[in-house]
């Protein structure tokens, strides 16, 4: 049976920018992609709606900047296997879609981001270009890669796609849309994939070029911030010591042996910013909303065997399944995602302490 190359949508968010929307349909229109092609704009409230020969348009409401519903809305009207996102300010070359369909092909799990260069200098911002390098070009993720996923050039699967839930239209002002879309897709088994041959142009400098007001180009970066905390629970994205809502670690803490053992683990792990589910509230914890007997839903599950706290985070962030011979086990949703088999370790060797009793609390809450 001969290779058919899949059917490709391009949807390009769009909002009063005429002159550059015309100059990304020309260049999608100029792809040399073997395959069918469709372009659908998903126009975001401009004052006068696009009009493009050949080119679908759907529209919504100016309710401030919302590119992350006006691409969901594109990705409802498209038809093609494949979506390819495009902002309507980033000019790919002719080989841009040819590079970056045989990695879905390959693995419809798939999540492929471009090469956008930017302003006067016409190369990727540094940063980035520091993440490819420190990654193999996303050959080695891992749990904090979502940082590279960027919507201005990226490609995945329809299927994928709707199985991550697409982007949270809930986002309302600049950016953090596509890292949230990138932590929720790493979590559903996504396989993130930087391709340098997919080049698109971005006239303008990347965002900490763009403003000469230092205020105001940092109140627009922790407007981000602030969305990205309430949305995405890794510690990357949220301060130490707040409490929010969901939670990045379930940790399931057992009846431990030793005086003041319990209460020490449990405090151990509260330190690390994780929900402890636990068959009886301790009476320290009692109006903890960190401390319960219901399961919650978060990134990393634990369940220790013994008395065994939090000692190196990083190490633990790392796992994504493992079961311990006694009883201990660390698993991720990912893990869940990709049916992983668990591997075998010992606690101590993913970042864990043993604690022994008996402990004196006052000498621990004093920090004797």
């Amino acid at each position: 049976m001969a290779f058919r190359w899949p059917d490709v949508t391009v949807v390009v968010p769009h909002y009063n920018a005429a002159d550059a929307l015309a100059r990304v349909v020309e260049a999608v229109r100029a792809q040399d992609y073997a395959g069918a092609v469709e372009i659908v704009v998903a126009d975001d409230g401009s004052d006068t709606p696009p009009e493009l020969d050949g080119v679908r348009v759907v529209r919504q409401a100016d309710e401030g900047f919302r590119a992350a519903a006006a691409r969901n809305l594109g990705a409802e009207a498209a038809r093609g296997e494949i979506l390819a996102f495009l902002d309507a300010d980033t000019v790919p070359e002719p080989g841009y879609l040819s590079a970056v369909v045989p990695h879905i092909v390959g693995d419809a799990r798939a999540v492929v981001v471009g090469a956008r260069r930017t302003g006067a200098g016409d190369a990727e911002p540094q940063w980035l270009a520091d993440a490819w390098a420190a990654t193999d070009n996303l050959r080695n993720a891992d749990h904090a890669s979502w940082r590279y996923v960027i919507s201005a050039v990226l490609t995945c699967s329809r299927e994928f796609f709707d199985t991550v839930g697409g982007f949270d239209a809930t986002f309302v002002g600049y950016g953090g849309e596509d890292w949230e879309f990138g932590f929720r897709a790493w979590n559903a088994g996504a396989t993130l994939v930087h391709e340098p041959a997919a080049v698109a142009h971005h006239p303008e400098e990347d965002f900490g070029a763009r403003y000469d007001d230092p205020e105001k180009a940092t109140a627009v970066k922790n407007a981000e911030t602030l969305a990205l905390a309430r949305r995405v629970t890794h510690p990357l994205a949220r301060p130490d010591g707040i409490v929010f809502d969901t939670f990045d670690m379930q940790v399931e803490v057992p009846e431990l042996d030793g005086e003041g053992v319990r209460d020490f683990v449990i405090a151990e792990w509260l330190k690390v910013g994780a929900y402890v589910r636990v068959a009886q509230v301790p009476a320290l914890f009692a109006h903890d909303p960190r401390v319960g007997t219901d399961e919650v839903d978060a990134r990393v599950n634990i369940a220790v065997g013994a008395g065994w706290a939090p000692q190196d985070l990083d190490a633990l962030l790392a796992v994504e399944y493992v079961l311990c011979p006694d009883g201990t086990v660390v698993r991720t949703a990912r893990a869940a995602a990709l049916g992983l088999e668990p591997a075998t370790a010992h606690p101590a060797d993913i970042g864990m302490t043993p604690v022994t009793g008996p402990l004196q609390l006052e000498r621990y809450f004093a920090g004797w």
